[in-house]
């Protein structure tokens, strides 16, 4: 390899590795439904407040438990925008999940969404965890879970 190609190639890796480093402490860009079939993209989101993003299944028990834990906890979520994206097509489903998990909870800033394109990975990255969540806190470095946390476990990230 000649110094010229060493070269090229450090500074691609670079290029790569600061690629990586901003994709930690930025949200990926990402587009959803809502359950009206409006777009909801990651520019929606206020940039001032952490975001929890997170993959779910209507009929998982890993998911109903996290969803649990911060209804449970929904006053220290309260500026905390929490981004709830799932494969399901069927909307009943959808909101049978948020009404058995979330109930009377008040989350002013809880986003229940649909991949009716199947891109969370595109966005996200690809896991076979059984939970997929990523915790966003402006300006810090982001952080993965994947299995159900407690709320306290997650409000220290955001």
């Amino acid at each position: 390899m000649t110094a010229l190609n060493t070269r090229i190639s450090a500074f691609a890796a670079a290029l790569l590795f600061a690629g990586a480093l901003q994709a930690q402490t930025q949200i990926p860009y990402f587009a959803f439904k809502d359950l009206n079939g409006k777009t909801f993209t990651r520019d929606m989101l206020r940039q001032d407040l952490p975001v929890m993003v997170m993959l779910f299944d209507p009929f998982c028990d890993h998911c109903d438990q996290q969803a649990q834990w911060i209804a449970q906890a929904a006053s220290k979520f309260q500026n905390v925008q929490l981004v709830f994206v799932t494969i399901e097509t069927d909307k009943q489903h959808i909101e049978a999940y948020r009404k058995r998990n979330f109930g009377t909870a008040r989350l002013p800033y809880l986003y229940l969404l649909q991949d009716t394109e199947l891109k969370f990975d595109v966005f996200f990255g690809y896991t076979d965890d059984s939970l997929n969540i990523y915790l966003y806190k402006p300006g810090q470095k982001g952080k993965y879970f994947g299995q159900e946390q407690p709320a306290e476990v997650l409000l220290k990230y955001l």
